[in-house]
């Protein structure tokens, strides 16, 4: 297979193709303007992280790749470390919020909506964005797609399928927004409980990852009736998408917990400096 042959769509899917095109797009044209408010500044490594997480989301879900993760368990949660964790976590860093600026009017003026339209979209973010359901929401739908028979069946259906991959990614973006968003730069307010929400996610992966790693049945059966890409023992299969399921995405919660850290003292140290 050539390099075309993988990156080329494996199932088109023009709603996926029009949501990366529209965040790269208006993150381009915020990030133009943002230049031209603040000559001189630089901002190579946000633009970077943030480009780097819209391809990691297509190629996960796009290329051949996402081939692979239907028919082997390992690359399936591969496929989930990424867009639920690693690619949120480098748009986010890449500084996301800035596409307000370059935003049709009419959605930057949507507070102005009547409350009867934007109500319920606005008490559904501030539910789920709450700091005691964050988390609860972010563990709970990594289990929630590997309970066996949901499992089985997201994976033989295709609406399913999808629904499984896009809520990943979406509550991916919405908990580390909530993280390590613009809208929070390090104030004593809201750090120790972003350090908690970090520490609490982390414990339920490990365990989770250890029963899959450390399990002596084969537990999802669904990839014996599908057939897998290549040659694999069942066992083996499991084993490798335990550990990722328990040592790197366990790693990018402490890489969070890192950098709430460096932002409290970066807000520290401008603080002191202002005193001086």
């Amino acid at each position: 297979m050539s390099v075309l042959e993988f990156f080329a769509p494996w199932e088109l899917s023009p709603v996926l193709v029009i949501f990366l095109l529209s965040l790269a797009a208006y993150y381009w044209l915020a990030m133009c303007k943002t230049l031209e408010e603040q000559k001189g500044a630089k901002y190579y490594w946000q633009v970077f992280s943030f480009y780097t997480g819209v391809l990691s989301i297509y190629i996960v879900s796009h290329t051949y790749l996402d081939y692979l993760s239907q028919y082997m368990f390992w690359v399936h949660r591969f496929q989930h470390l990424v867009l639920h964790h690693l690619a949120p976590l480098l748009i986010v860093l890449g500084g996301v919020g800035i596409i307000r600026k370059s935003l049709p009017q009419w959605l930057k003026d949507w507070r102005k909506l009547p409350v009867a339209i934007r109500g319920p979209f606005e008490c559904s973010y501030q539910f789920i964005q709450h700091p005691v359901i964050a988390p609860l929401v972010f563990v709970g739908l990594i289990y929630l797609w590997l309970i066996p028979s949901i499992h089985f069946a997201a994976m033989l259906s295709e609406s399913l399928y999808y629904l499984m991959n896009w809520s990943m990614l979406i509550d991916g973006l919405l908990f580390w927004w909530l993280i390590l968003g613009t809208h929070w730069q390090g104030e004593p307010k809201g750090f120790a409980v972003r350090l908690i929400m970090l520490i609490v996610v982390v414990v339920p992966q490990q365990l989770l990852g250890a029963y899959l790693t450390l399990s002596g049945e084969v537990i999802y059966d669904v990839y014996e009736v599908c057939g897998r890409a290549w040659p694999i023992s069942p066992m083996v299969d499991q084993i490798y998408g335990g550990v990722i399921t328990w040592i790197p995405a366990s790693m990018m919660s402490v890489l969070g917990l890192v950098l709430v850290l460096r932002r409290r003292l970066i807000y520290q140290k401008r603080k002191d400096n202002e005193t001086i």
